[in-house]
Formats: structure tokens, sequence, C-alpha cells
């Protein structure tokens, strides 16, 4: 997780994320409730057994906050033996300083391991974007890859990535609520060991429909099926962790825990421990919520 330092609306990508807003306060205000909202976030994962690693942002960018957009983590242990680390094509110009190698030192130190590294940020030349688990949510079991199509996640990239890491690609095209495209496939989707939540009517195309609904409900995990409402107040965008015994932990914002119907909330609750903080802020006017926050390190 990036602590921000600099945290504010990036003009740049509001272009292709229509979740993003024009914040209300000023500039100091609004820098300050995202780093008293992150700390909160990296506290109660810590407090939930979650081994977090914060690094600081060191170079005042508006969007740090967010790594899991530059950043995956993979340990492909059927076909190599060392761990792979992936950073990617970044469709805004202002997010590309995001990629910083210290970091990628720090996680190899981390995880005690020689990492192979695979870089596709030279996809950016040729107009080819890919978002990290922004971009793809990975059912990382059955080795596929799920990703709605917009200006940040593009065919010839998506193509790129799935030759190296040997993971299919199930791709469709995505509208919110007021029928923009969704910029990033985890907004609408999330997928754990055992239960997969999902806006199905946000998919356009009907046969991309049916090739979605198919595959999820043939990895025979439990499925919740978000509106478009629920959408719009994050519930898609969390992620499954583990703390330090193995136990499942939901990570998600006060926000999307609070717009689960009750039945739903029966359903997450029985499958693993729930960690809801309030980010309203960083939600507001960055247009991402926790999971965007999470650059996971480890195969849950």
């Amino acid at each position: 997780m990036i602590r921000p330092t600099a945290f504010a609306r990036d003009d740049e990508a509001a272009e292709t994320n229509s979740f993003m807003k024009e914040p209300n306060d000023t500039l100091e205000k609004v820098q300050e409730q995202a780093r008293r909202e992150f700390d909160r976030l990296a506290g109660a994962l810590k407090d939930a057994g979650v081994e977090v690693l914060v690094f600081e942002d060191d170079l005042q960018l508006p969007d740090s906050v967010f790594p899991n957009n530059w950043v995956s983590y993979h340990e492909f242990k059927a076909v190599k033996d060392a761990p792979m680390i992936i950073t990617y094509p970044m469709c805004a110009e202002s997010r590309r300083k995001e990629r910083r190698a210290e970091i990628l030192d720090a996680i190899a130190r981390f995880i005690h391991n020689e990492m192979d590294h695979l870089d596709l940020s030279e996809l950016e030349d040729e107009g080819e974007f890919l978002e990290g688990t922004g971009s793809l949510v990975l059912d990382r079991t059955n080795g596929i890859g799920y990703a709605c199509l917009s200006g940040r996640t593009t065919e010839q990239a998506l193509d790129v990535w799935s030759d190296e890491t040997g993971y299919a690609v199930v791709r469709f095209h995505a509208a919110d609520l007021d029928g923009n495209p969704i910029y990033h496939t985890n907004v609408m989707m999330s997928i754990g060991d055992e239960l997969a939540v999902v806006c199905m009517r946000s998919i356009t195309d009907p046969d991309e429909y049916d090739i979605v609904e198919t595959s999820l409900r043939q990895s025979g995990r439990a499925l919740i099926e978000l509106s478009l409402e629920q959408v719009a107040h994050f519930c898609g965008n969390i992620l499954q962790l583990k703390d330090a015994s193995g136990g499942a932990v939901f990570a998600m914002s006060e926000s999307a825990w609070k717009h689960f119907t009750p039945d739903q909330r029966t359903l997450i609750e029985s499958k693993g421990r729930v960690v809801a903080v309030p980010i309203p802020t960083i939600e507001y006017v960055a247009g991402g919520s926790v999971r965007c926050m999470i650059a996971e390190l480890g195969n849950p």
C-alpha cells in the first residue's frame, strides 16, 4: 500500500473514470482526509492479522494511493520456480511515474526470494494499456483473467499479458449506471476462494454476458450479483486477503458494506472476516476504493 502525500483529483485520469468527482473542500483538507482514511484502512487490516507493507509516496503523485494499477505479483508454481512481478502500461501519462524500482526491490526482500520481472510498460508507446488488477480480475485457482475492455484495458495488451502468463482471458464490455464504459473491471467484479461478486447487468453484449456467467458458475464459487447502484457504491471493489493463520479477510469500504443487502452480507461473513473502513474522500475524488488501494503479495 502507498500512503498518499499529494492526493488530488487527476484531471487526466478523470477523462476515463466517470466515478471521479470534483472535490468540495480545499486541496489541503482533501489531502489530510485522504491520509487519515489511508491510515485507518492500513491499521484495520493489520488489526485483522493481515501483514501490510506501507510505502510513502516520495514523488508527490495524485493517484499513488492505487498501486494495484501498476504492479501485480504471481506465483506460477506449476510452471516455474521463481515468483513473478509484473509492471503495467498506464493510460494516463500522469500516472506512469508511480512505477518505482525501489518498491520492487523491497517486495523481493519481503518475500525472501528472487523474482522474475515482466515489464509491459513499453506497450504505452503503441497506445496499448493494461492497468494491473484494476483491468484484470484474476481467478488465480483456474488461471483465468476477467477483463472489461475500455480505454485503460486494450485488446493487444491483454493478448501480450495472456501469452506471457499462460492465463486465459475472458473479455467483455460493460457500462455503469449512466451508460458510461466501466473504466476498470475491479469496480464491477471480485473473485475470492469461494465467492465471486459481479454486476452481470453491467455487461452490455448478450453473448459476452453468457460467456462471463458460464465461466463464473463453472468455477464452483458462490455468486453474489450486484445491481448497478451497488457498483456506484463500490460493492464490486472488494478484495479477499488472508490473515497470518490463513483465514479469509474481506477488505472493502464502509460504503460498499452498507450497500450490500442483508442476505449478501450474511453470505460474505460466512466466508471470512469483514474489514470495512470509511474512505469517502478517496472514493469521491479519485474514483477508486479499497481494492484499488491494495497490491496483494501472494495468491490468496
